[in-house]
């Protein structure tokens, strides 16, 4: 009997232990700098390294499981510590946030990784620029490529998501539609979307004057030498960004440089769609439809990649109905009824908030279960 009680006595201590192991797993965060090459096509010296953010599940080092991989995409001149360091949005920091959902069985355990989008104009929307490099490539080649070749991944669509807020809410759904064969669902917080107005109200061109700013601005530049205008352009994106802390200025640059970029002429390298004919502002239509296809041009896209859209397990976008960017919950109805009609299954919740003072929220309680339910597992039983 005492060999028994003894016996007894050893398992139930061993559980407790056990059990308090399982309260206070942690999972790690993996800081560092990943080789860009698709960068290196850019004319403004932005670097071909980049930094990305790599959070491990609790049992990433006690296990062989493979587990399926969460991309989250942060917003314009949002770096990357504002979610692992400084909790700037309502106090998240991924790795707390993460080991509390999995040690509450909220989700599933999964690697998150947050690459950089911040550029020193403050954006690079995730798209290929002849300006500022191929960041489309970057995020779905050079990102995805080193995760998969050195951590143990899941290697296919359905066991990738991608997803953002803002700016990389648009990135997290324009490469979703893009490479169907790289992601296979998506999640969009608050994404940068036009409908067919959304372009005319947006910051860039909300009156005569930010138009003729930028114009005046621009001819700045071309009295200048090509070495001296890139000189003058990334001092004056520097004051912007740091000084000023002018985002909206900032973004009519970097806006254009992702969507409009012109590398033959002097800096900003931008084709802007205005021009000045004496005392008159003249639109160039072609240029003006280049912009609108940035966050726009939505029925034509939703009608292009039709099929690449149905092969997505998941399509979700999250906007708060108090933005006070107006043009983006416009632009989500916009994109959700072009997708009804389409007949491509996605989810459409509009919440009570703006657009960044819940995103801890809708991390924590609609992005992370999504992937949770949607994306594919490892069932097998390695330890």
């Amino acid at each position: 009997m005492k060999i028994i009680r003894f016996f007894l006595y050893v398992v139930v201590l061993t559980s407790i232990a056990f059990h308090l192991r399982a309260q206070t797993a942690e999972g790690q965060l993996v800081e560092i700098n990943v080789p860009a090459p698709s960068l290196a096509n850019n004319i403004v010296s932005i670097p071909t390294e980049q930094p990305i953010v790599i959070y491990l599940p609790p049992s990433y080092t006690t296990s062989n499981t493979q587990y399926p991989v969460v991309y989250f995409l942060p917003g314009f001149g949002t770096p990357i510590i504002y979610f692992t360091r400084y909790g700037v949005f309502q106090g998240f920091l991924l790795q707390n946030s993460m080991d509390k959902l999995i040690r509450e069985g909220a989700i599933k355990e999964m690697i998150v990784v947050i690459p950089n989008g911040v550029t020193f104009m403050m954006g690079s929307f995730y798209v290929n620029s002849s300006v500022t490099g191929n960041w489309e490539d970057f995020i779905v080649k050079e990102v995805v490529g080193y995760v998969d070749s050195h951590y143990r991944t899941l290697p296919h669509a359905g066991a990738r998501g991608i997803a953002g807020h803002s700016m990389g809410g648009f990135g997290a759904l324009n490469l979703a539609m893009l490479h169907p064969d790289v992601f296979g669902a998506t999640y969009a917080l608050c994404p940068g979307l036009f409908d067919e107005n959304g372009l005319s109200k947006n910051i860039m061109f909300a009156s005569g004057t930010t138009i003729r700013r930028y114009l005046k601005k621009e001819r700045e530049f071309e009295v200048m030498t090509e070495d001296e205008a890139i000189v003058a352009f990334l001092s004056f994106m520097a004051h912007l960004a740091i000084v000023e802390g002018d985002d909206d200025r900032a973004f009519e640059y970097a806006y254009g440089a992702a969507f409009s970029p012109n590398p033959h002429k002097k800096a900003p390298y931008i084709d802007y769609p205005y021009r000045q004919s004496g005392t008159d502002i003249v639109l160039d239509s072609v240029l003006w439809e280049k912009y609108r296809n940035g966050f726009g041009g939505l029925a034509d896209k939703v009608k292009r990649y039709h099929d690449n859209l149905l092969r997505l397990k998941a399509i979700m976008i999250d906007y708060g109905i108090n933005d006070y960017y107006e043009w983006i919950p416009e632009g989500c109805v916009y994109f959700g009824k072009l997708l009804d009609g389409a007949e491509i299954p996605h989810t459409l919740i509009a919440f009570e908030g703006g657009h960044s003072n819940k995103v801890r929220e809708r991390i924590e309680e609609h992005m992370l279960p999504m992937f949770s339910r949607t994306l594919q597992f490892d069932t097998r039983t390695l330890q």
